[in-house]
């Protein structure tokens, strides 16, 4: 994914701006020329990498859903509510 870093964080998608910004990041690493940048550099991609990770887990447990979770709620929704 290329793109404006500005583009894609005024669109609001937060993992659209982590995409540009890894990319952005990588490239700086393949341009760079110094240890204590590229050492820097490393750590900022991984944890952006780390964030699109989580991102893209959390996101496709939304979209599949849990089957446990789905099983809860079949049994919620067949079980009287009781007082308390």
């Amino acid at each position: 994914m290329t793109g404006s870093l500005e583009t894609a964080t005024e669109s609001g998608d937060r993992l659209k701006s982590l995409e540009v910004l890894r990319d952005r990041i990588a490239s700086a690493i393949d341009d760079c020329g110094s240890a204590r940048d590229l050492a820097a550099l490393s750590r900022q991609l991984t944890d952006v990498l780390a964030q699109i990770a989580e991102i893209e887990s959390s996101s496709a447990g939304k979209r599949k859903g849990n089957p446990l979770d789905e099983l809860a709620k079949r049994r919620a929704s067949r079980l009287p509510e009781t007082a308390n």
